[in-house]
């Protein structure tokens, strides 16, 4: 039983270590690229590199003007994640604790937010706010993020809530507390864990959305980062190494993130097992 036991750690290791590499190698591939004369990569674009320079990392942000893009694109994922985060949460708490009229029907339309790509109503969104007058504007980008993230954060919470001890909640109930004041100071702080996991998760998201800002925003003083990388890629489409510079500085403030928050994130999907 031993042997075998300790065959499959080997195995299981072995194949962690391939996933591992599969996904780490062409990352490391492309900083590196980055670095590179365009001369270098083009001679030997899986080789040892002759030279590095970072400066493609800065003239890549200056030629792009990065600035007012990264200020774009933070201002997006902020509210769209503040917005997901605040109405998913009180969602979930009215599905989980709150006994209505409807409840079921109304959490299992939820669902089919799980189900529709954006590619299937990305056309009469699009009709939608030209109607309404909100095509090139900020929110054009915010308010279907949002609408799409709320979708997953619903349901990840609601299974959380489920899986929460409710002693706390009715010692407030008794003690004469109101249900927002359970859900503001006894169930929210306990729920730190699924919070972060789905601002992470939401975070991520909505940086790296392209199709979206692509079909709603014309105006390139407002696009963010993803689709200004788009615009970027056209104008120098031959000086590969200034396009891996530039995509190095949009997809690192989301690895950072993820490997920073990683422990708090497994926790928050693993946490939902917990029984009172």
């Amino acid at each position: 039983m031993r042997h075998n036991s300790a065959r499959g750690q080997w195995l299981r290791r072995l194949l962690v270590s391939a996933v591992l590499i599969v996904y780490v190698i062409p990352i490391l591939w492309m900083y590196v690229s980055a670095m590179r004369t365009d001369p270098d990569f083009l001679a030997r674009p899986i080789g040892i590199p002759a030279s590095l320079n970072p400066g493609n990392f800065v003239r890549a942000y200056q030629m792009a003007d990065m600035t007012r893009h990264f200020g774009i694109s933070i201002l997006v994922t902020a509210t769209t994640t503040t917005i997901v985060v605040l109405f998913s949460s009180l969602a979930a708490f009215s599905f989980s604790r709150l006994r209505y009229r409807g409840r079921n029907i109304l959490f299992s339309i939820f669902f089919v937010g799980l189900i529709l790509p954006i590619q299937s109503f990305i056309v009469g969104l699009f009709v939608l706010f030209r109607s309404i007058g909100l095509l090139n504007t900020v929110m054009a980008m915010i308010l279907p993020g949002a609408g799409m993230g709320l979708s997953i954060a619903i349901v990840i919470m609601k299974y959380y809530f489920d899986a929460l001890p409710t002693t706390l909640e009715e010692s407030a109930y008794i003690d004469g507390a109101g249900t927002f004041l359970v859900y503001r100071a006894i169930v929210m702080p306990i729920s730190a864990a699924i919070v972060i996991t789905v601002s992470i998760f939401t975070t991520i998201n909505s940086w790296n959305e392209f199709l979206i800002p692509f079909v709603m925003v014309q105006n390139q003083r407002i696009r963010p980062l993803t689709t200004s990388l788009f615009v970027f890629a056209t104008r120098f489409s031959a000086q590969y190494t200034l396009l891996f510079a530039a995509l190095c500085i949009v997809v690192t403030p989301m690895f950072i993130i993820y490997f920073v928050f990683q422990k708090q994130v497994q926790s928050g999907i693993t946490a939902g097992a917990l029984k009172e």
